[in-house]
């Protein structure tokens, strides 16, 4: 067991004059050190893979990516720590302030900031980082021995970079990093290397994204039971119903929840969720589960509040139906985003005009599916994976590049009719659909993985009704 010498006593009696050494002997001695022992992870191996591509894409150069830090909520309280998401796709450590390091020879070293343990003055002093406030933390060997790299006190990193030549870094994470290694142009090209190795999921990550989306599927099969209970709740209790669901299953929703119902399904980032939410109101939810390793899911549904679309809520919702089929045929190799968007606005223009919004006064010289941005103003989706919009450094590329076998994107059509909207007749404002699914792009085709959940709205009025039948029983 850790006892502290006089020393340290000393110390802390300057830091909380209220207490004598007699107590801070008792809350600083006597813990017993961690047990040894590493469990196995998976995670490991292709982590591995990806620090030696990394490595081989910039040979004899220095390549810094760090964790990150915590980020300031309000006064001394900090938000839930994420790391950032290109240390995590190629570490996996979940401790804040870790940096890795990849040096001009291939070979890679984790920079820690261990937390002070249980038994070190500090444990009981640092109210963010102590293991009396924070929780013991796991020791550097176990720590090695489970990601399969070296781990070393983040306190050598300055020495190390100090002797170091010319340092590529990810930049925005640490203010500690960004004053070491100055931005510039060489650093600017490295989050966007690491964004192109990304783009295509390996086995590992695509089993990963396809557990995320069952347990999305499932959240969503909540949030259909929860329908009754909301028309008196509001929208915010399906938030709750949500969230609750995922961190239960994973770390917590992957991004902001949209819960918009009536007028609030047409702004497409509503993210207030304060809203009421009437029995004859569409609601329209975007949700995901962030789940191991940080895997995302990204997916919307708008489900009638009532269990049954009224006739013009049908027509809407059956508009995008088609839109999301149209892109859905188009998925393979060879297809771009820019191709599936394409023939998405094309049965949007087209189902606009049928329903009396797109009209020749509103189109002018437009083709229908130019006019139809008005109402679908957003493309058709976007890259998936450790980020929920992944590969953003790169999306410039991603956008009209051929896909390939391994990309994940979204599929998420839509149509917003916002009450406020002069051209829209008066009986479709308000009405507003999304349906979006997370697709893996396959040798010669695509899988859906969240196929479990219906689409269509015959379906879909199927499927509440079961839910709410199993309810009832």
């Amino acid at each position: 067991m850790c006892e502290p010498t006089d020393a340290e006593l000393d110390a802390l009696l300057t830091a909380r004059p209220g207490m004598c050494r007699a107590q801070l002997r008792l809350l600083v001695g006597g813990w017993a050190p961690p047990p040894p022992g590493a469990v196995p992870w998976a995670g490991a191996e292709p982590r591995a893979r990806r620090r030696a591509e990394l490595a081989d894409a910039f040979p004899g150069e220095w390549l810094v990516v760090p964790s990150g830090r915590p980020q300031r909520r309000c006064n001394d309280l900090l938000y839930p720590f994420r790391p950032g998401s290109d240390f995590t796709w190629l570490v996996g450590d979940d401790e804040p302030g870790s940096v890795l390091v990849v040096d001009p020879w291939g070979a890679s070293t984790l920079y820690r900031d261990e937390r002070p343990a249980l038994g070190d003055p500090l444990s009981l002093l640092d109210g963010h980082r102590g293991a009396f406030w924070a929780g013991q933390p796991t020791p550097s060997p176990v720590v090695a021995a489970e990601l399969g790299l070296p781990v070393l006190p983040l306190s050598l990193l300055p020495g190390v970079l100090a002797d170091a030549g010319p340092v590529r870094a990810i930049h925005g994470l640490d203010a500690d990093v960004d004053a070491a290694i100055p931005n510039s142009d060489a650093s600017a090209e490295l989050p966007r290397t690491i964004a192109r190795m990304r783009l295509v999921k390996d086995t590992h990550e695509i089993a990963l994204l396809r557990r995320t989306a069952a347990d999305t599927v499932a959240g969503f099969e909540a949030l259909a039971a929860a329908l009754p209970a909301a028309v008196a709740l509001g929208e915010a209790h399906l938030e709750g119903v949500f969230a609750r669901h995922a961190r239960t299953v994973g770390h917590g929703p992957a991004y902001n929840c949209v819960v918009g119902a009536g007028d609030n399904a047409t702004v497409l980032h509503w993210m207030r969720n304060d809203g009421a939410v009437r029995a004859d109101d569409l609601v329209l939810v975007d949700a995901g589960v962030e789940g191991a390793e940080r895997y995302a899911a990204d997916v919307t549904r708008t489900f009638p509040a009532s269990g049954s679309f009224t006739p013009e809520q049908r027509a809407v919702y059956d508009v995008v139906f088609a839109a999301q089929e149209a892109a859905l045929a188009l998925v393979r190799p060879g297809a771009t985003l820019r191709d599936l968007h394409a023939a998405a606005m094309d049965v949007v223009g087209a189902g606009l005009r049928r329903l009396g919004v797109l009209t020749d006064e509103v189109a002018g010289e437009l083709t229908d599916a130019q006019t139809a941005v008005r109402w679908m103003p957003h493309g058709i989706g976007h890259m998936l994976g450790v980020d929920l919009h992944d590969c953003m450094a790169v999306a410039t590329e991603w956008m009209t590049a051929p896909l390939e076998p391994g990309h994940v994107i979204t599929v998420e059509p839509g149509v917003y009719l916002s009450p406020h909207d002069a051209h829209v007749p008066g009986h479709l404002r308000g009405i507003g659909v999304r349906i979006e699914d997370d697709v893996v792009v396959t040798e010669d085709g695509y899988e859906n993985l969240t196929v479990a959940l219906p689409r269509s709205s015959d379906d879909v009025e199927r499927w509440i009704a079961s839910i709410n039948a199993r309810g009832a029983a």
